[in-house]
């Protein structure tokens, strides 16, 4: 069995990582793999003849951000459980918001998001085009966690969390 934690902080990454070894102590599984990393290319490339009993997955990270990430695997792994971890949720969204941000109404947004979702699933990345689904989201004014449940993500991780309690959550995806 393996398991995934995905984050690009160091600090954050280990902690779930201990909290994930925690849930499995709880569960009683001694056969695992828990497997650390960076971001969401580093993630896929890792991943690759695997099926992890789930993932912890952080949204903003540099290269493939998590969104862009989730999208692409659950294409590949519908099945597999990915748990979405963040501190910061809207922050994201103002921070990564640039003067491209878009006004249009809600349907042409998801039409925008959709093709951007599109092209990320399919792995066809274009020159001069959004190829990030942090990115969109946050030119889109949209908020991380609904698209991420929309597109696959079976729960969230709010940091700092606590970790027992955290444990105990994990163990239902063991």
């Amino acid at each position: 069995m393996h398991i995934f934690c995905v984050d690009d902080d160091d600090f954050h990454r280990e902690k779930i990582i201990n909290v994930v070894r925690k849930a499995l102590v709880l569960k009683g599984v001694s056969d695992c793999e828990v497997v650390g990393c960076v971001d969401g290319d580093d993630f896929l490339n890792k991943v690759q003849g695997t099926t992890p009993a789930f993932v912890t997955m952080d949204i903003n990270m540099p290269n493939k951000d998590g969104l862009s990430a989730l999208i692409r695997y659950k294409h590949l792994a519908p099945s597999v459980p990915v748990i979405m971890a963040s501190s910061e949720n809207d922050k994201v969204v103002k921070r990564l918001s640039t003067d491209r941000h878009f006004s249009a109404d809600p349907e042409k947004k998801e039409q925008l998001l959709s093709k951007v979702i599109e092209r990320v699933r399919n792995d066809q990345m274009e020159e001069g085009k959004l190829n990030s689904v942090l990115e969109a989201v946050a030119n889109l004014g949209m908020d991380p966690m609904t698209v991420a449940k929309n597109n696959g993500a079976k729960g969230f991780l709010k940091k700092p969390f606590e970790e027992d309690k955290t444990a105990e959550i994990l163990t239902r995806f063991l």
